[in-house]
């Protein structure tokens, strides 16, 4: 028993909302998982750059004992190892953001899938509702053939009529829960059913390229590069060394001398470091520009089609769906009336359904370019 609540329990048998997918998503993805336990390989990168470094030490020996000793320490200055800090603290934050990044990108997925069982959801409540009225209709035709107001073939034509729309609904049964599959292995739990309605839709808001977690890290790359430049250029300046010698003397002791030794840059200034530094950083700096210009371009071409998408459901919902209803109405009270046939019924009642259907296409591809602004990092 404990093993069937467990199972139960651990599978969303109600219905799961938006946020909750999203959320476990994010928990249980795996690539997201390796990313942040990646984050603390830059914790070493941080020591190894602003490590202090070791001293050194010379030991000179003989068959009568010891007779030198020198040991001296490198001192760091010209503000390399803040430098360093810097460097490490700018990557870090860059990988923070490539994260944030792949989290909008999944976010998107589970947007996307979760609407597109919505999607399907709807257009399985728009075939049982076909189903019915298909159903009503050969009813009656059934009743009114026993009075003698109908023929048998109108009778066959409109159980027809219901048998077809009966596949209909088989499909789109069939396409639902397909879909639910796929949302279970986006977020990588089972999902039996979702909360929401398909209307209702997100519209995109203003967003600054500059802002988004792509560019940003982007950016937060381009300083760490900088950083480098400048740590490069200060290990040009001469290094001083600090220390002491001890030395046996003539007088039967020893003799203890203070040092202090420079590194000379005369053949080598770390040319070729600064150079590549330099390089990457303008390289980077050109991936941010195109970055800045695709994602501009990708934030007005979902501006236009959802301007033209919402004008054609607002159309479709203020007129053409009224409209359709209201002709299905009238011809349902004139094929009572005898004032026409059945072929022109099922042609009104198609009608309508079709354009159902068509309005709950445009509301998916408004959540589709909703996914594809949350991808962006359009959503927080």
């Amino acid at each position: 028993m404990l093993a069937i609540f467990l199972l139960i329990f651990t599978a969303f048998g109600w219905g799961i909302s938006l946020q909750e997918a999203i959320d476990t998503a994010l928990k249980k993805n795996p690539e997201l998982r390796a990313m942040r336990e990646e984050l603390a390989t830059f914790e070493g990168i941080e020591k190894s750059l602003s490590a202090f470094p070791n001293p050194k030490l010379t030991l000179e020996t003989s068959r009568q004992g010891i007779f030198r000793l020198e040991m001296s320490q490198e001192l760091p200055l010209w503000g390399a190892l803040s430098k360093g800090r810097k460097v490490a603290r700018n990557l870090r934050e860059s990988f923070e953001l490539r994260i944030e990044q792949r989290e909008r990108e999944i976010t998107a997925e589970v947007y996307r899938a979760y609407m597109n069982v919505l999607f399907h959801k709807e257009l399985l409540r728009i075939a049982e509702e076909n189903l019915k009225a298909a159903r009503e209709v050969y009813e009656f035709t059934e009743r009114a053939y026993r009075l003698g107001e109908k023929t048998l073939l109108e009778v066959l034509r409109a159980k027809g009529e219901m048998d077809l729309v009966k596949t209909q609904v088989d499909r789109a049964r069939a396409s639902f829960s397909n879909s639910l599959k796929e949302l279970s292995i986006v977020i990588g739990s089972e999902v039996l059913e979702v909360e929401g309605e398909l209307m209702m839709t997100r519209e995109p808001s203003s967003l600054d390229p500059e802002e988004t977690p792509i560019v940003m890290s982007i950016e937060k790359e381009i300083s760490s590069w900088r950083e480098r430049t400048g740590l490069e250029r200060r290990r040009i300046l001469p290094s001083p060394r600090a220390g002491f010698i001890l030395e046996d003397s003539e007088q039967n002791g020893y003799d203890l001398r203070g040092l202090i030794s420079f590194d000379l840059p005369l053949f080598y200034r770390r040319q070729g470091e600064i150079l590549e530094a330099s390089s990457i950083k303008r390289s980077l700096e050109m991936r941010k520009e195109g970055e800045i210009f695709n994602i501009s371009r990708r934030l007005e071409s979902i501006r236009l089609r959802w301007e033209i998408l919402r004008k054609t459901l607002l159309e479709l919902e203020e007129k053409t769906i009224p409209n359709a209803r209201r002709e299905m109405e009238l011809a349902l009270k004139s094929y009572s009336n005898l004032s026409i046939t059945l072929i022109e019924l099922s042609d009104s009642r198609r009608r309508l359904y079709e354009i159902l259907e068509r309005r709950a296409e445009i509301l998916m591809d408004l959540h589709s370019l909703y996914a594809e602004y949350i991808s962006i990092g359009g959503w927080k």
